[in-house]
């Protein structure tokens, strides 16, 4: 069996696809099944059906409070002593409703190569030290999973929201695996009624302890196994960051990192081509280099030559500190993948008297020259009378 690629041909099922394009495989299973067949996102945009079967073994459920030990000193994770019973409707529900509809579009991580030469933190090895023992003798699972959530509360930013902390030695399409879940813990209450037609009353209770619900928010995910070569590798998914992900949770915490860089480096490339273009370029060339990243990020291309761009729109006299300020990964070429900066992209802002003024405009308006920048006079000029006007919060 094989997939259609229309940049590389066929390739076999399973194998990378660096071509960029979604082609999917027919799967099986979902919502009131005994197993759950997901897919797994393999390289920029293929997705195979390679997470099926998600199982539940022993499950330990802890608290986790808001914010970090740092951040809220006193705050204490409350720990269970024991497994957590999940009869056949929550095992179903927390598979079908919690993990499901979120595991196929994960991110592929793998665990740091040698964490304690690389950062100089030791933490970092922690989670996917401890899954291996996990999977190994699941009996560990107690033990294990109160030191992860404790980890956990130690690795989080002061912002971060309470909630359960779910890990369970269970398995997937890859066989035995390690599930972390962080959740919202829901309360909710109980109605009952006794009585006869006609002549019914109720009893309400309130459930201080109900963990999850139908409403319940799925904040952190993390499916965890061991590869072949020995390597902790798995899928990672982050509902709070929208289409980025706290990196507290995929290195401090998880001590792992993406398996496909290309999100990254493409954020890497406009983080620092944007500061570097603020700080150190002048001001008559400014608009010119950040329009030019902006059409380079916003191309049709697939991959991103930084070579060539320095060559193509940077000034000779300033490639070199340009190329210094980027990052040693993005000078070579690389995919692109804007997932992780589409709402930055399509436009330029500038930011006038430290703030107070903020211009918004589509690189269109730039290019047509409805918007222009004279450094010479030091003024922006907007060509044209507003078409509305309305009331606005503050520039951002």
């Amino acid at each position: 069996m094989s997939l259609g690629c229309q940049s590389l041909g066929q390739h076999p099922v399973g194998a990378n696809c660096s071509c960029g394009r979604e082609s999917f495989y027919p799967f099986s299973g979902g919502a009131g099944s005994d197993s759950v067949q997901c897919r797994l996102r393999i390289g920029n945009g293929v997705r195979m059906p390679e997470i099926g079967n998600i199982k539940l073994g022993g499950t330990m459920v802890h608290e986790v409070p808001r914010g970090s030990r740092r951040a809220n000193p006193d705050g204490a994770v409350i720990l269970s002593k024991d497994l957590t019973p999940l009869d056949p409707n929550t095992d179903r529900f927390i598979r079908d409703q919690m993990l499901a509809p979120f595991i196929p579009g994960g991110r592929d991580i793998v665990a740091v190569p040698d964490p304690a030469v690389s950062d100089g933190n030791p933490g970092l090895a922690l989670v996917p030290s401890l899954v291996k023992e996990m999977l190994a003798d699941p009996d560990t699972l107690p033990e294990h999973s109160r030191t992860i959530a404790e980890h956990m509360f130690a690795s989080q930013v002061g912002a971060a929201s309470a909630g359960i902390f779910m890990a369970s030695v269970g398995e997937c399409g890859h066989g035995p695996s390690v599930i972390i879940m962080k959740a919202e813990h829901q309360e909710g209450v109980r109605m009952r009624h006794q009585g006869a037609p006609g002549s019914v009353s109720f009893d309400v209770e309130h459930i201080g302890e109900l963990i999850v619900g139908k409403n319940s928010k799925v904040y952190k995910i993390a499916m965890l196994w061991v590869r072949d070569d020995g390597a902790v590798v798995g899928k990672m998914v982050d509902k709070q960051n929208g289409v980025a992900y706290a990196d507290y949770f995929l290195h401090e915490f998880l001590g792992m990192d993406l398996r496909f860089n290309s999100e990254k480096l493409t954020r890497d490339l406009m983080d620092s081509a944007t500061k570097h273009i603020n700080a150190n370029v002048d001001p008559d060339k400014k608009v010119r280099y950040t329009r030019a990243l902006v059409a380079l990020l916003e191309s049709p291309n697939d991959e991103v030559n930084t070579t060539q761009f320095l060559t193509q729109f940077i000034d000779p006299e300033d490639r070199d500190d340009f190329a210094a300020a980027l990052p040693p990964e993005v000078r070579a070429a690389f995919r692109k993948d804007t997932t992780l900066v589409k709402s930055r992209i399509g436009g330029i802002v500038l930011d006038l008297q430290e703030g107070e003024v903020q211009v918004r405009a589509t690189r269109n308006a730039f290019d047509n020259g409805g918007v222009e920048v004279d450094p010479e006079k030091k003024q922006v000029v907007i060509k044209g009378l507003p078409d509305d006007i309305s009331p606005s919060g503050p520039p951002k």
